[in-house]
């Protein structure tokens, strides 16, 4: 099972990456996620889809609830460093090119930061209790008392107005022209 897990491993760090960690703490979480399945799943079949190919959607929650846990647990996480000799082979230039993306994802998120701190103080602390934490809109009402349906409509218009001001931007990182952002 971990020869067809470790074919797609590329795409494993690239959600990883999708969701905000670095590039270090992506590698980790890939391979916690590749110990997670290996002891909890002990027919392959399980995790295929059309029994063809790993079942990606499967994985990608796996590899969510990973970060997720370790989002929570912050600072108590721990990782096993490897050696710099232990590395062979070619990786400086698939680093350089990761931490360039890296780079360029924190352009894009300063610039979206620097944005909200223009909006009005409700829309804006809404938007970053919302996007900085793992609280859904209904534990922010709950927590909050506004209405469910009023933070529902102010994050769908801050959204719609991030959308259209910064998607220029994401798609050049999408498209890997990270020094137009």
């Amino acid at each position: 099972m971990l020869e067809l897990l470790a074919q797609n491993h590329k795409l494993w760090i690239t959600m990883v990456l999708s969701m905000g960690a670095s590039h270090d703490v992506a590698e980790d979480l890939v391979q916690s996620m590749y110990l997670r399945l290996h002891k909890y799943i002990s027919d392959p079949s399980r995790i295929m889809f059309n029994d063809k190919e790993v079942n990606k959607f499967f994985v990608y929650v796996t590899l969510r609830n990973i970060y997720l846990d370790y989002k929570k647990l912050g600072s108590r996480y721990n990782f096993c460093e490897i050696d710099d000799d232990v590395t062979s082979g070619n990786y400086e230039d698939e680093y350089d090119e990761i931490s360039e993306r890296d780079m360029a994802f924190t352009r894009l998120i300063n610039k979206i930061r620097e944005e909200m701190k223009n909006w009005h103080s409700y829309d804006r602390i809404l938007s970053e209790k919302y996007l900085s934490t793992d609280y859904s809109l209904r534990d922010i009402a709950n927590g909050s008392g506004i209405s469910l349906t009023s933070i529902f409509h102010s994050m769908k218009k801050n959204k719609e107005l991030l959308n259209e001001l910064f998607i220029e931007d994401y798609e050049d990182f999408i498209n890997g022209d990270y020094d137009l952002i």
